[in-house]
């Protein structure tokens, strides 16, 4: 591939005061983010090291991918939803591939960003009511909290969302390593409506 094109997806860091590029990604599992059409449109990484200072690393914004307008596994969540299912909005990619390991293929994940007005109709247009799964820590409950603002604008008829609350300092990934899909789909089962 040529420099150019290996810049400006941003796979590389570079710039003028930049003497050698460099990997955005070194030392990261990489995670393949599609469009609606899977087509592949930017890359997230995952540190391997825990003293990293951010955990999770997007590509840069492009023309062809904006953070705030992309579910992760949008399109193969799509597919999964059954006739009267929506998606399980999750906060990372890690999440997303717990919930398809266990059986819940129609998990999607945010890109590092709050809930946006974007992703919200993106889930109305799979189903009526998406289940929102954020952390149980004081983050996730903010971005709860938030959530309900941004959805509050599209809200009509057959269009809401509910909100499945995990455990105390538990994400999704850690629930279903933990306890197990039966423990996660008893929160999906009481998931709380708006």
């Amino acid at each position: 591939i040529e420099k150019e094109k290996i810049e400006a997806c941003g796979l590389v860091v570079h710039g003028p005061d930049i003497p050698v590029s460099y990997d955005r990604f070194r030392d990261r599992i990489m995670f393949p983010i599609t469009d609606a059409k899977e087509r592949v449109i930017a890359f997230g990484g995952r540190a391997l090291s825990a003293d990293v200072p951010a955990k999770y690393l997007n590509s840069p914004e492009t023309d062809l991918f904006s953070k705030s307008y992309v579910l992760y596994n949008y399109a193969k969540a799509r597919k999964a939803c059954g006739r009267d299912e929506s998606l399980i909005v999750a906060e990372g990619y890690m999440d997303v591939i717990a919930l398809h390991a266990a059986g819940f293929e129609n998990g999607v994940a945010l890109l590092g960003t709050a809930l946006t007005e974007a992703q919200i109709e993106l889930a109305w247009r799979v189903g009526g009511e998406p289940t929102l799964c954020f952390d149980g820590d004081g983050a996730g409950v903010r971005a709860a909290y938030r959530s309900i603002d941004t959805a509050l604008a599209g809200l009509k008829p057959g269009r809401s969302i509910r909100f499945a609350l995990m455990p105390e300092g538990k994400d999704p990934d850690d629930l279903i390593a933990e306890s197990g899909p039966e423990v996660f789909r008893e929160i999906l089962d009481e998931a709380r409506p708006l």
